[in-house]
């Protein structure tokens, strides 16, 4: 059953839950199963389970995770377990609505323990009304506002003497969790930047997420206040416009001894910071703990040109400051939510990157729970907002139910996550194919077109059709993949369909409406266009921008592989390599330590963007790294498993090398250029597993062996 503290009082102290218990005899084992409304907190007999936020953002009115520990080793003779609640996703500060309480008003408890012993007997204990209940020194904790903690707060009551736990009804729909937890995955040290008796101004070199950890011994009751930026304004003071309604701040009243302040329930997204305290106040043994899940980055890659190096790595922070739960969209203000669009861009570049296997199965999970009657997908999820134009539907966005699954396929080979979306994916293409006309034209008011494209010179119609024709064949492919011919014909129809009418209406003379190089790099990708048709256009959409980027979130992830496939390699090179703006280069002048949102939020010219809208931790733009592996390394996934490593070789860089997981195991690719020849070299467990094709030079195999090639190509 479900239990609460009951408490009226949310922002004053935190409930904690106690259940004392024996056990005399020998253990085989003991697993706990709990969950809350809201996030827990666990310790076992003195010993911390260090995962952060479980059990994780669901639609609440859907179902709830629950989380499995095994407690086996820990167990003793007399045992105690405590459990700590907050608010989090259900009843705290929850997306830009500015509101509390989405979900609900009153967190909830749920656990059992399952003893099983050696001669056989089995035990379970459940919440209810023996278990007690008192108060933690967290005074408040919110993911928006921060955590405030009174040092000065302790229980002086015996746990036998606290208070029951009251029972709640409530049903709802257990999921057993499933995906990697929140974890502290790093620690950074920061450089004081300036100080005075009463201000420290930290800065930790890299935008991160996640809390910042201090000793402080000052006087009893005495104020400690941490604030939080991802930037500094141009006097060096933090610059906090960009986190709108967020306040980002953590409060620490003092015992008057040693107090060690380590936010629980609460993360920033920040690389500045500000310790306000007052004179007499030590503060030492400052810390960044860097949170995120805990997932494998077994892939990596590194080249001969830093900016290129430089955007690999902010790519990877992006990602991990981002993967907190779900999929964010930014770790800093009043958002944080799982942007659709977003994640579909993103998700073969953060597969190329890391095992995200368990992790976007449960977006995937998510995706389905919000998936709206008449087959609209939600353009994030969780989904607690009304449905506008916006928010449901929308070409780019709605189509992640077909892009994620199917990348999903090529990276792991599961069949069912493909068995398991490709119902909700049908749902999702029923209602384009409802706004078609008989021609098969989409006419669907898209609000977001190349979301923050430069110039805005994307057609947001043309775009449209695009996606419609990317679901139909995605979806085509994947019945394939399932060995149904049958639908694999009828969504290829479908597409053909499409096809016809995006070139009757859109595309003429060698260009397409919109004449940009979103439109350009996406309808090629798509299949609607050949790269004799579009070459000419496509290039002099890149010659008007003076050979810079113009592409917002829909078009970047298409750009680079469409040059490639047009054959304009060494202009896709020196486009990643630029530094003027707008390019990836020109951020990281400016000191960018992870992908922002905009390409221009911040410019020399004109100072920051508009604060509404300007998070300097957002992945999307990021997905070009997925041409770092597919073109660069040349790891190129095929749907029946296979993998052909076919580089695509500039002399714009000496060398290049990585590795990624692939379903064949580990691939390694290294090619550097010596006196005009580049020297390639392919390791994996059993080489014969892959194919190695290098088009457009003459090759020379100078070594194998079992696991390793060497080329010349020329």
């Amino acid at each position: 059953m479900w239990i609460t503290d009951n408490s009226k009082q949310p922002n004053r102290h935190l409930p904690i839950f106690y259940k004392k218990f024996r056990v005399e005899k020998a253990l085989k084992k003991c697993l706990l199963k709990i969950s809350a409304l809201g996030i827990f907190s666990v310790r076992i007999n003195g010993f911390n389970i260090g995962d952060y936020f479980m059990p994780g953002w669901t639609n609440y009115n859907e179902y709830v995770n629950l989380c499995h520990y095994d407690l086996t080793g820990f167990i003793t003779k007399d045992n105690l377990l405590e459990v700590t609640l907050a608010d989090g996703w259900y009843s705290g500060r929850l997306g830009y609505v500015k509101k509390s309480e989405i979900y609900g008003d009153t967190n909830a408890l749920f656990a059992t323990l399952d003893f099983e012993f050696y001669d056989g007997e089995t035990r379970t204990l459940q919440t209810d009304g023996s278990w007690k209940v008192g108060k933690t020194n967290i005074l408040s904790s919110s993911f928006f506002d921060g955590e405030e903690i009174d040092f000065n707060y302790v229980d002086q009551r015996k746990y036998g003497e606290l208070p029951p736990a009251k029972k709640l009804k409530k049903e709802i729909r257990f999921e057993k969790y499933d995906y990697e937890p929140i974890k502290r995955i790093d620690e950074l040290y920061p450089t004081i930047i300036y100080q005075d008796k009463n201000l420290i101004r930290l800065d930790f070199h890299q935008n991160m997420v996640g809390f910042v950890s201090f000793t402080a011994n000052g006087e009893k009751g005495a104020k400690v206040t941490v604030k939080h930026a991802e930037v500094l304004n141009g006097d060096g003071s933090l610059y906090y416009e960009n986190l709108r309604s967020v306040r980002a701040t953590n409060f620490a009243y003092l015992s008057g001894g040693e107090d060690l302040f380590e936010p629980r329930f609460t993360f920033q997204g920040f690389r500045y910071v500000e310790i306000y305290k007052d004179g007499k106040t030590q503060i030492s043994n400052v810390k960044g703990v860097v949170l995120s899940q805990e997932i494998d980055y077994d892939g990596n890659f590194e080249c001969s040109n830093e900016i290129v190096n430089k955007i690999y790595k902010n790519v990877l922070w992006g990602q991990k400051g981002n993967f907190i739960s779900i999929p964010m969209d930014c770790p800093q203000r009043d958002e944080r939510l799982g942007w659709t669009g977003d994640a579909q861009v993103f998700c073969n570049t953060a597969m190329f990157n890391s095992n995200c296997d368990k992790f976007f199965a449960n977006y995937l999970r998510l995706i389905q729970t919000d998936i709206l009657p008449d087959g609209k997908i939600t353009s994030f999820v969780p989904f607690f907002i009304p449905v506008s134009e916006s928010t449901a539907g929308v070409p780019g966005w709605a189509d992640a139910i077909c892009v994620i699954p199917y990348y999903h396929y090529l990276h792991y080979g599961n069949e069912q996550i493909l068995k398991d979306n490709l119902p909700f994916a049908v749902r999702h293409l029923e209602y384009y194919l409802s706004k078609c006309d008989e021609s098969g034209l989409i006419h669907i008011e898209n609000p977001f077109g190349d979301w923050l494209s430069v110039n805005r010179y994307d057609d947001i119609s043309a775009i449209s059709q695009c996606f419609l024709g990317l679901s139909a064949s995605l979806i085509s492919k994947m019945y394939g993949i399932l060995k149904d011919g049958e639908n694999e014909k009828k969504y290829f129809d479908i597409f053909q369909k499409s096809k016809n009418a995006f070139r009757e209406n859109y595309f003429s003379n060698g260009k397409i409406k919109g004449d940009s190089q979103t439109i350009y790099a996406l309808s090629l990708s798509v299949g609607y266009v050949l790269a004799d048709e579009i070459k000419k256009s496509f290039l002099k959409s890149i010659e008007r921008a003076d050979y810079k980027l113009t592409t917002g979130f829909i078009g970047v992830k298409h750009l680079l592989p469409a040059l490639c496939e047009i054959g304009e390699t060494d202009l896709a090179y020196k486009i990643i390599k630029q530094t003027n703006y707008p390019s990836w280069g020109y951020t990281i002048t400016q000191g960018a330590t992870t992908i922002w949102e905009r390409w221009n939020g911040y410019t020399q010219e004109n100072g920051f963007e508009t604060p509404n809208m300007n998070s300097f931790n957002h992945y999307s733009l990021g997905s070009c790294v997925e041409w770092l592996y597919s073109h660069v390394l040349g790891v190129k996934l095929s749907e029946d498993g296979g993998v052909c490593i076919s580089p695509s070789l500039s002399a714009e860089l000496d060398y290049a090398r990585g590795e990624c997981m692939t379903r064949k195991g580990k691939v390694a690719v290294e090619w550097k250029l010596e006196l005009s020849k580049f020297f390639v070299k392919v390791e994996c467990e059993n080489i014969d597993d892959i194919q190695i094709k290098i088009d457009g030079k003459k090759t020379t195999v100078v070594e194998k062996t079992n696991n390793c090639i060497i080329i010349i190509a020329q």
